[in-house]
């Protein structure tokens, strides 16, 4: 624990860099395939890179490492592409391809609404021989129906938020 003055004296120190900001360039990588097969290898590591990045995503918004606040909702990706776009057609296509795989990753995950929820209800009746009562199945779908328009909201009032500036 620090004292008031210790805390002033930190305050009150300044920190230069001592080499010139721009001294340095941005690592670019090429990635070019040798041919259609080499590029569909390519293509599916790259993918399972995004999906694993997300689903780490997920788990670190979970234990509070990453704050909800840096998600982007619907305005957020349009405002992102936007961006992108002017880079040229290439970087879009792959934008696009990362906001597929990231709803396809949200589509698995096991809420009730999606695809991963039926799953474990698929599950459930594999298990016991019988499917879960529709009574279960209605009250677990309109909580996860509530719980992705939460998430949407909350996401969209963020994207909002930070288009304005507050």
């Amino acid at each position: 624990t620090l004292s008031q003055s210790q805390m002033d004296h930190l305050q009150e120190m300044q920190w230069d860099l001592p080499v010139v900001v721009n001294l340095f360039e941005p690592e670019m990588t090429v990635l070019k395939a040798s041919g259609p097969l080499d590029a569909i290898a390519m293509g599916l590591h790259e993918t399972d890179r995004v999906m694993r990045t997300t689903y780490l995503t997920f788990i670190r918004l979970f234990q509070g490492s990453i704050s909800p606040k840096n998600l982007n909702g619907p305005v957020g990706i349009v405002h992102t592409g936007t961006i992108i776009a002017e880079r040229g057609l290439i970087w879009l296509l792959f934008f696009f391809a990362l906001v597929n795989i990231n709803l396809a990753v949200v589509n698995f995950l096991p809420i009730p609404i999606t695809d991963g929820g039926h799953m474990i209800f698929l599950i459930w009746e594999q298990i016991t021989g019988k499917p879960v009562s529709l009574a279960v199945q209605n009250a677990a779908t309109l909580a996860g129906l509530v719980l992705i328009v939460a998430v949407f909201l909350f996401v969209t009032y963020n994207d909002i938020s930070r288009l304005l500036g507050s």
